[in-house]
Formats: structure tokens, sequence, C-alpha cells
């Protein structure tokens, strides 16, 4: 509990210091918004029963100046669990998906016309964790021809659910990024990696490493 005290505490001193800071000096005030795809390594204990996985981010904010801006950022990860996992818990398949609401404020350190723009990140917020366990089944059905005009029995494979826990906490992440300004310096692409951390109640919190390419405009 300390810890995430800490943790939140020190967001806010960063955030209000920045923030105090931008606006004596007077800078331009402006919004954003940006999506991304990316990969996902899960660190730690996790890496021990999670292979790589994959990752979508969406965000909007408000730019302060520009150096300093405040998004609000929702991210998904997706991990399969690999073999190790998959034989403890006696099933051919499974995965974990992690859905996170975080507020992140953002240090940019040059310019918006340099080329290459460096930023790092900082947040805090709602972390959701879902194990789904599942195995292959098939499904029954009737299909119809619209061209010959008739229907007939017919089989499709599925992935049945046999079961699945899903775990809310608060957590935070770190990293950093850099933008890359496309013709008029409006759009933007991005490349960025964060430690996210989801506090757990018993055992180890869990880990990982989302990698994310994407655009701000």
């Amino acid at each position: 509990m300390k810890f995430r005290i800490s943790i939140l505490s020190l967001c806010l001193f960063f955030l209000s210091g920045i923030c105090l800071a931008q606006n004596e000096r007077g800078f331009n005030v402006g919004g954003g918004a940006g999506f991304g795809a990316g990969f996902t390594v899960p660190t730690n204990r996790a890496g021990n029963s999670l292979n790589n996985g994959w990752n979508l981010n969406a965000r909007s904010g408000y730019n302060f100046s520009q150096f300093f801006a405040l998004d609000l950022d929702l991210t998904y990860n997706h991990n399969d669990l690999n073999s190790a996992a998959l034989a403890r818990f006696h099933e051919p398949n499974g995965n974990v998906g992690t859905l996170s609401i975080t507020l992140n404020p953002v240090i940019r350190f040059a310019h918006r016309g340099s080329r290459v723009q460096p930023y790092a990140t900082a947040g805090f917020g709602l972390y959701r964790r879902s194990l789904t366990l599942t195995q292959p089944s098939t499904v029954s059905t009737l299909a119809c021809d619209p061209f010959f005009g008739f229907c007939f029995p017919a089989a499709f494979g599925v992935d049945q659910v046999v079961a699945s826990n899903t775990t809310y906490k608060d957590g935070f992440n770190v990293g950093g990024g850099f933008d890359f300004p496309l013709g008029g310096r409006r759009l933007k692409l991005f490349t960025e990696a964060r430690y996210s951390r989801m506090f757990t109640t018993h055992g180890s919190d869990f880990t990982f490493v989302p990698v994310t390419f994407g655009f701000h405009w």
C-alpha cells in the first residue's frame, strides 16, 4: 500500500510541478490524440507462463505546451499461455487479456520543429486482467445458400471456454518514445515502450512491456 501511495504521490507532484513551470514560460496550448499497435513482452514471473503477445492503444489528451501534455490512455494487451502454463492447467489453449486505463503526463524534450522528438511518460490507473482457458469444439447448425435457395446441416470449429477468471487492480507504467513529424508536423508517427506493473493481492505483481507503434495528431 505504501508503495502504491508513493507512486501516485510522485505522479501528482511530477504533474503539478511541470504544469506550473510550463505555464510560467507561456507556451502555446493545443490538443492531441493517438492510436497504435505493437507487441507485448511479459517480464519476471509473467514471462514464465506467457508468450510474447500484441497490444492496441488509444489515447486522447491535452497539450499544455509544446513540452508538456496530459494523456488518458486506453490499452489492451493480449498474450497466449505458453506450453508450461497449459500443462499446469491441463488445457490445450489459453490466453490472458489485460485492459488498462491510465492518466499519463508526458514530457517532450525537443521543439515542435525538430525532426525527431523524444519524450518520457509515466502514469497510474486501473488494470483489468482476464485469464481464459479454451479447448477446440464444434457447433452444429444450419447453413443456407442464397443462390440455390436451400439450407443444409453444417458444423463449424470454435474455441469453447472451459474456465475464466477476471481481476481488477490498480497499477502504473513508465517509459518513453520518439515522435517523428509527418508533412505539416501536426501528424506524427511514434514508437514507444513502457514498463507496466499491475498490483496483485497474492503472489508476484503482473509485469509486462508493451512496445507500440502508431500516430499522434
